[in-house]
């Protein structure tokens, strides 16, 4: 039987691999949101449109959102170790190539290789992480885990508005360099080569796949400025939709497939990768508008609002590892359930003191509201993709990582467009309590969102407690057998 990696890994080794790996996983994420708060002062330096601005953003999701699935394959068929290190050197190029840009297109290209790189970085870091620890021991590394990813997409807002403050914005760039060199000089010597199933290379697959979500979040994104009636909205999301289902049909026919669908028959699974889209739709779209309304409607900068939303953030933070304590002992369904119950407390609770106060009213108002849809946040990324993990193989670990994160990018991108789409549509906002009236509608829309998740997880996910205590007890009796050939010997 071929033993697993975490056999052949000291604790000393794990600890190492999580420091890489989450160090790397922060700055990646970090980067998805944290050109936001710069997006004026680079507005002045290229003299920039409007376009131009929505791309800078837009470049970087999109080679995200496209290549999370093909770069999981990757890693599985020619090594995570080795594909997960060409993702850091890639993020790392694409982000020194920001820092020294002279043109929106040069940044808009820039930015699009780092969204490359952050596509092999983001779930092979969790494969890795995944292997490294033993089944007892993988609730609890997966939540330090998604503690750091989250905080890494909260805080982004909070680092950019502290950096341009004081330093020209090419500072929000020039910090990741040094961080990236030391990830890839560790790594190599730290991480351990690992391999997952070994799948045929697909060039048409992958091309129907990448080109099918290219349409789903090119469309999306552009919706809101355009018009969802445009053919150039409406035109690639009909395009990418017939696409994955070409992608699909192709994959059928195949021994080997690149995405092996039956794993949707497993109930966990689907569950668990439906919860993932619908919780990250609900919440980052409230995210997004939640730091509007702090700058727009109760008039903070930049940074004071990113320093009101580490009520929120410090929560999650704190909540992730905790989670992956309580999975051991409740089972992933019960603190995925919690997680996402709090966070409707947290956006309908919000959404009735604009209802009750209107736009303006001291911070002290939505701390609780916040700290809970904050704590929501790390009580359900752990046990999400900790379940979703549980219901596969282990060498099936890479793909299904892939698909969780595809699911999950796509559902921000839904979430942010329909949620916008809410926000904007009624009368024009001309006062904070106008913006005050556009929001709320939008929040409960973004509760409806994390009820199907909840829905989805309530209905579908079978109890795995017992799954969990067995596999301890597995985990367990190894180790009583391994003592015993010890003593024999």
């Amino acid at each position: 039987m071929r033993r697993g990696v975490f056999e052949m890994m000291s604790a000393g080794d794990r600890i190492r691999l999580l420091v890489v790996t989450c160090v790397t996983l922060f700055m990646a994420m970090l980067d998805n949101l944290v050109i936001g708060v710069a997006l004026p002062s680079i507005q002045t330096s290229f003299n920039a449109g409007m376009s131009d601005l929505q791309w800078f953003m837009n470049a970087y999701t999109l080679a995200f959102a496209v290549l999370l699935i093909p770069f999981s394959a990757l890693g599985e068929r020619f090594g995570r170790k080795r594909m997960f290190l060409i993702g850091v050197v890639l993020f790392t190029l694409g982000s020194l190539a920001s820092a020294l840009s002279d043109s929106s297109l040069l940044l808009t290209l820039s930015r699009a290789l780092q969204g490359v790189g952050a596509a092999a970085i983001m779930p092979i870091s969790l494969t890795l992480v995944n292997g490294a620890f033993p089944p007892e021991k993988r609730a609890a590394a997966i939540g330090i885990w998604s503690g750091v990813s989250g905080l890494g997409l909260s805080v982004g807002p909070l680092v950019g508005g502290a950096i341009i403050e004081g330093a020209p914005w090419q500072a929000i760039f020039w910090i990741n360099v040094p961080i990236g060199v030391l990830a890839v000089l560790f790594g190599m010597r730290w991480l351990k080569e690992s391999k997952g199933e070994r799948k045929p290379i697909d060039p048409l697959g992958i091309t129907l796949l990448g080109a099918g979500l290219f349409g789903l979040v090119f469309g999306m994104v552009r919706g809101n400025d355009e018009g969802w009636g445009a053919f150039s909205v409406w035109g690639p999301i009909a395009g990418g939709v017939l696409l994955l289902i070409a992608f699909y049909g192709w994959e059928r026919t195949r021994k080997q497939p690149f995405v092996q669908f039956k794993h949707f028959r497993e109930r966990n699974y689907s569950a668990y990768l439906s919860a993932g889209f619908w919780l990250n739709a609900g919440i980052f779209g409230a995210i997004f508008l939640l730091t509007l309304f702090l700058q727009q409607a109760q008039g903070y900068s930049a940074l004071g609002a990113g320093v009101r939303e580490m009520v929120w953030t410090a929560c999650t933070m704190v909540a992730a590892p905790l989670a992956g304590l309580l999975v051991g002992r409740f089972g992933s369904k019960r603190v995925l359930l919690f997680g996402l119950f709090l966070q409707l407390v947290g956006l309908i609770g919000i959404a009735l003191v604009i209802i009750r106060e209107g736009a303006i009213f001291p911070f002290g108002y939505i701390v609780p509201l916040m700290m809970a849809a904050g704590a929501g946040m790390g009580f359900s990324f752990t046990p999400l993709s900790h379940g979703l993990l549980s219901s596969v193989e282990e060498k099936a670990a890479g793909e299904a990582s892939g698909l969780s994160n595809t699911a999950r990018e796509l559902g921000g991108v839904f979430g942010i467009a329909i949620g916008g789409l809410v926000f904007a549509s009624g009368s024009a906002i001309a006062t904070p309590n106008d913006f005050g009236d556009h929001l709320v509608p939008a929040l409960f829309v973004f509760a409806a969102m994390i009820a199907l998740g909840f829905l989805s997880v309530a209905f579908f996910v079978r109890n795995d407690r017992s799954k969990t205590a067995a596999v301890e007890a597995k985990g367990d009796a190894e180790k009583g057998t391994l003592s015993g050939a010890e003593l024999r010997g």
